[in-house]
């Protein structure tokens, strides 16, 4: 990828795209929560052309269509999300700070073996990140409300606030 493309992409992700950090309900994984990372660019569905010759350029991604016309350039993966990050971060402007947010999310991820202290991190930078971007609408789980699924599951103990003062 030229120097050129990069800007150009880190231009696009900038003012259409999303660096979105997610959390997906699933009972089989350890937190009860799959960790999705994504780059979205959208256009309009009449520059369908262009954001394939883009997925070309990125060497991965998928390309949807949704019911409303616009057209979307989906990057997911901890690796290809880091390997997109790393090559635009530079260029970027708007979207640096959530740029960093996910990098420093995709590191944490990539260990072999995430603990729960490492999970509540990436709920973290989820957050964090969330405060970088426009508010979503269509936001599902929150830091808290996946500390209450937790709980109430038994994978992180409820406390009641009271200690006991084992005094003699």
């Amino acid at each position: 990828m030229t120097s050129q493309q990069r800007a150009y992409l880190a231009g696009l992700i900038d003012a259409d795209g999303s660096i979105l950090l997610q959390f997906k309900k699933n009972s089989k994984m350890r937190f009860l929560y799959r960790i999705k990372t994504t780059i979205v660019i959208y256009q309009d569905s009449k520059y369908f052309d262009h954001l394939n010759e883009l997925k070309k350029i990125i060497g991965g991604g998928y390309l949807s269509v949704r019911n409303d016309h616009i057209a979307e350039l989906r990057v997911e993966g901890f690796s290809q999300v880091k390997n997109l990050l790393e090559k635009i971060k530079p260029y970027l402007r708007f979207k640096n700070g959530q740029a960093d947010y996910m990098l420093e999310a995709v590191k944490l991820l990539k260990r072999s073996k995430v603990n729960l202290d490492t999970f509540l991190s990436v709920c973290d930078l989820a957050e964090s990140l969330l405060a970088a971007n426009y508010e979503s609408s269509q936001r599902k789980h929150t830091k808290e409300s996946i500390i209450n699924n937790l709980k109430v599951n038994g994978i992180i103990p409820v406390t009641t606030g009271f200690s006991i003062n084992k005094s003699k």
